[in-house]
């Protein structure tokens, strides 16, 4: 005889459950909170160290976006859902830093080189020098992109 056998569960990622719904919710929103908190922290780290604000940026905004699905899911629940703007400041924010740290990334070497400058500079003179530096090193780096990228 045959036996019946239990329906399968769906592939989807939400949960059928309203008390599981609320835990997945409630789940996505700490990891919201703890990879903006790393990236926080990390942006002040020295480099390379710092460009970790990159995973944890883009884990910032994966989240985040689960985050705003969820109030949603916990209103059908009859669950209050609050908290909606933090989470768009929270994004803006990771959104802003991860701008930030492409564009480190993209000078390394010439933002790696000021930091050891001025890790080395003992007076205000030579910070100040250190600065200069790398403003004229920027500069000369920016003017090669312009000729380069300029039409023949």
């Amino acid at each position: 005889m045959p036996r019946d056998l239990p329906p399968q569960a769906s592939q989807t990622s939400q949960a059928s459950h309203p008390g599981e719904r609320a835990a997945d919710a409630a789940r996505d929103a700490r990891l919201f909170a703890a990879a903006l908190a790393a990236t926080v922290v990390v942006a002040g780290l020295r480099l390379p160290w710092r460009l970790a604000g990159l995973g944890f940026g883009t884990l910032v905004l994966y989240a985040g976006a689960r985050v705003l699905a969820g109030p949603g899911v916990l209103r059908r629940d009859g669950r209050p859902a609050r908290g909606r703007g933090s989470v768009v400041v929270g994004i803006g924010l990771a959104a802003l830093m991860l701008l930030l740290l492409l564009g480190e990334l993209a000078q390394y070497r010439l933002i790696a080189r000021h930091e050891r400058c001025l890790a080395l500079a003992l007076t205000h003179q030579d910070q100040r020098q250190c600065h200069l530096d790398f403003e004229r090193r920027q500069q000369d780096l920016l003017r090669r992109h312009a000729r380069s990228a300029a039409p023949a």
